[in-house]
């Protein structure tokens, strides 16, 4: 008999078929024993991204939605589905490090019920972006980039752990939303009910920021 998961990794996928290999190789490379089971939600993609997730990687539970709903509902759903201790919520364009889970984790049994959150570095470059954010007067992100403050106000949601149990006493994302300041509702409601919301400099994961959108970052003019 198989024995539950610890942790449940949800992807929200919409034409993200060159993303999704290197992000599901990057889960199952992980250094962690617990068991995983991950999920993703396609949202009627029109690439080649529900083949490819059925011809390769069959231990992966697809949701095929019928028709394209949106990253907040894509995200419930598998949260719904989810039969993990913990979610965590990845971006199709996110590459895990190998110790992501097992830093997570122990963050999670050290430190009790909240959000939390790795280091984010551009995967083109290499570079640091942030470890969590911190907010200004109009909740606009304000990048944290120190390594010793791991007390953040958000944690992007592009990789994004989450005790299952919280999730569903906040009751997830908002559906209206969209796929815009979802990750800093849920931030801004847990620190409201006493959790933790805490970025970790130890692991981290690399990301080709705003290709799960199909672009978003400026890079000339």
């Amino acid at each position: 008999m198989s024995m539950k998961p610890t942790c449940s990794v949800c992807i929200a996928n919409y034409n993200g078929e060159k993303f999704l290999e290197p992000c599901l190789n990057s889960i199952l490379a992980q250094e962690f024993d617990p068991p995983v089971e991950i999920i993703v939600h396609d949202d009627r993609s029109t690439d080649n991204s529900v083949q490819l997730l059925r011809d390769r990687f069959p231990q992966v539970q697809l949701i095929a939605s019928e028709t394209n709903v949106g990253f907040c509902v894509g995200n419930n759903r598998m949260a719904a589905a989810a039969t993990g201790e913990y979610l965590l919520l990845l971006n199709n364009d996110a590459v895990l490090h190998k110790n992501s889970l097992k830093t997570l984790h122990d963050a999670a049994l050290k430190y009790g019920r909240g959000v939390y959150g790795l280091a984010q570095y551009d995967a083109e470059t290499g570079e640091l972006i942030d470890i969590g954010s911190f907010l200004d007067l109009f909740y606009n992100p304000i990048p944290n980039r120190d390594p010793n403050h791991p007390e953040v106000a958000m944690i992007i949601g592009a990789c994004l752990w989450i005790d299952k149990r919280l999730w569903d006493e906040i009751g997830g994302f908002p559906e209206w939303f969209g796929s815009m300041a979802e990750d800093m509702y849920l931030c801004c409601r847990a620190r409201l009910m006493g959790y933790p919301v805490t970025a970790l400099a130890q692991s981290g994961f690399d990301h080709w920021v705003g290709s799960s959108f199909g672009g978003g970052k400026a890079k000339e003019n």
